[in-house]
């Protein structure tokens, strides 16, 4: 029995997909961390822009003064922001929430200016009256209160715009790795039912003139099917596992075929470790089989190559005895092997894999298909 060994990852599009959602995922820790430095850094330039201001007209109190009336300032920063992700201004009721914001910001603008009165009173020692404390106050600082509230309404408001993008992009991420993985299902389950017919046709063929010969194919067919099965949950594996199922696959054709039939694999061997999409072989070497030997009566060589190109991984199937009964384009988009392979490449890849169709000299088909070359990790 083929021992499976191990199984690969995804392909590189659900890894994407994947590499894009650990990426955009929320860290909050981090978040709380620059929340709380930029809330240091702006109490501190405020503190300093103010105390320079006072300082060029000789009118300055001692520093620590205006770090007291700027921590005043930005005191409510975290029930602002609390507040705005709470009470966002949305499209549909920007106007109950711009009212609502208008009257929380007058009220807790007033809440601030009374304190700073009362401690601005207490530090005149009674110099002047409440009254006019709260007068100087008002007029000198009302308004930078308010514009403290509204940035940090303006800043929720982009930061909850932002959020919902990212979260957008989540959920778009996800929808795409499972959309993918559903189509490379859908792909994958195709193989396997085109596959088990093919092989138990031949076998049929065989019952009468060589029971032994069924009865062996049936078998390898058996070794085939408890491979797949294993296999079904990964998109890729090995190089080197998917040689081992082709030689199972080889070995049945060959019991059809007898000597007519050879078969030669030139494989790398710094390559049997490479990631390759399951099954990706079986049904190019199916249909060199279909359209070389079993439509003529002379022998026929099938070539199974694998070869590094730059950092490509390149595969070839090519047959000694059939020739190309159409265009590329058209050949590429019929039947199940050519198109399903055709369609697994683009979806595990993208524009980085190439499938090609060629006629060799003198008589010949070659389907040569590369795709980006890495190491198969063990699942």
């Amino acid at each position: 029995m083929i021992d499976v060994g191990s199984l690969c990852t995804k392909g590189n599009h659900v890894m994407e997909a994947e590499a894009t959602q650990r990426a955009l995922a929320p860290v909050a820790p981090v978040k709380r961390w620059i929340v709380a430095g930029c809330l240091v850094l702006v109490i501190v330039v405020f503190a300093t822009q103010w105390y320079a201001y006072d300082a060029t007209r000789r009118t300055a109190s001692p520093y620590l003064y205006y770090v007291g009336w700027s921590c005043l300032m930005w005191a409510l920063s975290p029930v602002v922001l609390w507040f705005a992700r709470r009470h966002p201004i949305r499209n549909q009721t920007w106007q109950r929430s711009i009212a609502l914001h208008v009257a929380v910001g007058i009220t807790l603008s007033t809440m601030q200016v009374l304190v700073e009165a009362g401690l601005g009173w207490l530090r005149a020692q009674h110099g002047l009256s409440f009254q006019a404390a709260l007068s100087h106050y008002f007029v000198q600082h009302v308004q930078l209160y308010l514009l403290t509230y509204w940035a940090l309404v303006l800043a929720a408001q982009f930061y909850r715009l932002y959020d919902e993008s990212r979260n957008r992009q989540l959920r778009a991420a996800r929808l795409e790795t499972q959309l993918s993985a559903a189509r490379l299902e859908s792909l994958r389950s195709q193989l396997q039912p085109h596959f088990l017919f093919n092989t138990l046709h031949a076998a049929v063929g065989l019952v009468h003139e060589d029971p032994d010969g069924a009865e062996d194919i049936l078998l390898r067919l058996s070794q085939l099917l408890r491979i797949s099965l294993v296999d079904c949950s990964s998109n890729e594996i090995s190089l080197r596992k998917e040689l081992e199922f082709i030689e199972c696959y080889v070995d049945i054709q060959q019991r059809r075929f007898g000597e007519r039939l050879r078969v030669q694999l030139s494989i790398d061997p710094s390559l049997l470790d490479s990631a390759v999409p399951s099954l990706i072989l079986q049904p190019l070497v199916e249909n060199a089989i279909r359209h070389g030997i079993s439509m003529h009566k002379e022998s026929d060589l099938i070539s199974v190559n694998a070869l590094r190109d730059g950092g490509n991984l390149r595969l070839e199937v090519c047959n000694r005895s059939s020739t190309l009964n159409g265009t590329p384009g058209q050949l590429l988009s019929q039947g199940v092997g050519l198109a399903n392979t055709n369609a697994r490449l683009r979806e595990l890849y993208g524009e980085t894999q190439t499938l090609q169709l060629l006629n060799l000299e003198p008589r010949g088909v070659c389907v040569r298909m590369a795709f980006p070359v890495r190491k198969c990790e063990p699942g």
